[in-house]
């Protein structure tokens, strides 16, 4: 029957309002709601479409935005970068020519730079006549700096001093304040595989520098000890104890036994001249 039915309201065009289950439920046809459903669905793709548009829209819009504030912050730090660089002087650059035409280890040090005016020819002959003929032996091997105790704490170095007199560069040997930092141990002496009297040197060098007005406060003090004892250090309390601890005299047989003999020690200063050496004023009895 269920068929049948259908088969008429096929054929006579009509539609069916409802529809009988097979447990005879009648049910309403859907066909009404099915032709409205495709525009539902054609409605809500168009919002969905139309809201994307806008969300693709508003992010372009803000990206062209940041685009924009970064690029302009780009351009005024090149702008900045643009008038610094404008501000800085220029500096010729030297041709590969130019470069090439002198030694750049020597490039700005002319004033280290020996030339003949630095060099006293008749200095080495003065140091060798004075007691120090053994330096022209020296070659260098660097023995004597190495043993110095002096140098390994302080700036003098002992092979140089041999080197620039045997180079005959007075000037520059006299005038270095470090040679007076030798206490004249006498190691580098004893080192040395040449047998260079090089303590001999030194002592040389350093009568060299005194005349030429070289001379360290601490030295003239001890040369004004010697005018006003007659002893480079003057005995004291412990050194007195000292000596009898050992089974000496407490004084020594120099001047400080025999005062008599300062007199004849102030002679011989004023006689080589020591006093004007050193600055000594006879009348106030103290270096000027």
């Amino acid at each position: 029957m269920k068929t049948l039915k259908r088969l008429k309201n096929i054929l006579s065009g009509e539609k069916e309002d409802k529809t009988e289950t097979p447990q005879g439920e009648s049910v309403q046809d859907t066909s009404a709601e099915a032709e409205k459903t495709p525009k539902s669905t054609e409605a809500v793709k168009s919002k969905a479409k139309n809201s994307k548009a806008e969300d693709i829209k508003s992010k372009a819009k803000e990206v062209a935005e940041d685009v924009k504030s970064k690029a302009k912050d780009i351009s005024e730090d090149v702008k900045s970068k643009a008038s610094k660089t404008d501000k800085k002087e220029e500096k010729p650059e030297k041709s590969k020519t130019d470069r090439s035409g002198k030694m750049t280890l020597l490039d700005g040090r002319e004033k280290e730079v020996i030339t003949d005016e630095n060099i006293d020819p008749d200095f080495k002959n003065e140091v060798m006549e004075a007691g120090a003929e053994s330096v022209a032996l020296c070659f260098q091997c660097g023995t004597c700096t190495g043993a110095c105790p002096s140098g390994r704490r302080t700036p003098y170095r002992i092979r140089n001093v041999v080197r620039k007199s045997v180079m005959g560069l007075k000037e520059e040997v006299i005038a270095d304040d470090t040679i007076w930092m030798c206490t004249t141990c006498y190691e580098c002496q004893e080192r040395c595989p040449r047998g260079i009297k090089i303590v001999d040197v030194v002592k040389t060098v350093r009568n060299f520098a005194a005349q030429a007005g070289y001379m360290a406060p601490a030295h003239k003090m001890t040369g004004s000890f010697v005018i006003k004892t007659g002893h480079g250090v003057p005995i004291n309390d412990a050194t007195m104890a000292l000596r009898k601890s050992v089974g000496l005299g407490e004084l020594p047989p120099t001047t400080h036994q025999f005062p008599e003999a300062l007199e004849e020690v102030q002679k011989i200063m004023k006689a080589t001249g020591f006093d004007n050496l050193i600055g000594w004023n006879w009348e106030k009895s103290e270096l000027e």
